[in-house]
């Protein structure tokens, strides 16, 4: 019995998105890796798939300039560990959709928030509902997103383009915040510790999240599990007394004590839909 047209579409939706996270994968093993190269072969028995869909993954990636092609394999392109706004967009979707459902929940009608740049924010952003709400926002995804929903007042945060992960920074973004107590400030991260705070890639960004975190009643960090892994960033900012963690449910039990132990902090994790069966077991390969 042949599928209806809206369980083709269903199905082709899944494996579009089993394909994009298995692709974000790749780019993280191969930054996390001694080599940051892996063969065709290694990543076909990593994730169960064909060299054939392997190979469609690797095209994919060479298209968007995260990768070089080599005999038999591949190797990453451009700095190590950061990825390219486009990438970050496919990595985690569901984790951060969730995260962001969550986080906007927080949100009251009438309210002023403080919204970071980055793709978990944007989730932010994307579900926030009410009336008379104003956002100060240093990120272009956020912006593209607020400005078609006529309840909500956008206030650009000015200065420097970073246009690898959208950001807005510097001195002009800074004295902006020095006029505003927000009753939220939503930060995005590339990684947290318990130690150094949240990392940012530059001194710029590191900054500005700081002063975000101070111009702020609450303090909410939205992070998927990922962000929880150690790594080695130079810049850091540190956390405040009180705040808030929300991240998604397959975090590492180990890190969240760790944080729970570094101070005063409430975690929430988010719950995301996942998909329970891989499709290309069931109807061909993405």
């Amino acid at each position: 019995m042949s599928e209806t047209p809206a369980a083709e579409d269903l199905n082709a939706r899944r494996r579009d998105l089993v394909g994009a996270r298995r692709r974000a994968e790749i780019l993280q093993l191969l930054q996390t890796g001694d080599t940051n190269a892996m063969t065709v072969e290694q990543i076909a028995e990593r994730f169960g798939v064909s060299f054939a869909t392997v190979r469609r993954d690797l095209a994919r990636l060479h298209q968007e300039h995260s990768i070089t092609r080599t005999y038999g394999g591949v190797t990453l392109t451009g700095p190590v560990g950061e990825l390219s706004i486009n990438q970050r967009h496919q990595e985690r979707s569901p984790e951060k959709e969730a995260i962001g459902r969550l986080a906007a929940d927080l949100v009251r009608d009438g309210e002023v928030i403080i919204v970071d740049a980055g793709t978990t924010t944007e989730a932010v952003a994307r579900n926030l509902v009410g009336t008379e709400l104003t956002v100060f926002t240093n990120g272009i995804g956020a912006i593209n997103i607020l400005m078609h929903n006529d309840s909500i007042s956008v206030v650009v945060l000015g200065g420097r383009l970073r246009s690898i992960n959208e950001t807005i920074t510097g001195s002009e973004a800074e004295l902006m915040l020095k006029s505003v107590v927000a009753s939220h400030a939503f930060i995005g991260v590339d990684a947290i510790d318990p130690e150094f705070g949240v990392a940012s890639r530059t001194l710029e960004q590191s900054r500005l999240k700081s002063l975000m975190m101070q111009r702020a009643r609450n303090v909410v960090i939205v992070a998927d599990s990922s962000k929880l892994q150690p790594r080695e960033l130079t810049y850091w900012s540190e956390l405040p007394e009180k705040w808030r963690l929300i991240t998604d449910d397959d975090a590492d039990p180990t890190a969240l004590d760790a944080l729970r132990a570094s101070g005063s902090v409430h975690i929430d994790l988010a719950s995301p839909l996942r998909i329970l069966a891989n499709p290309d077991t069931a109807k061909g390969e993405n």
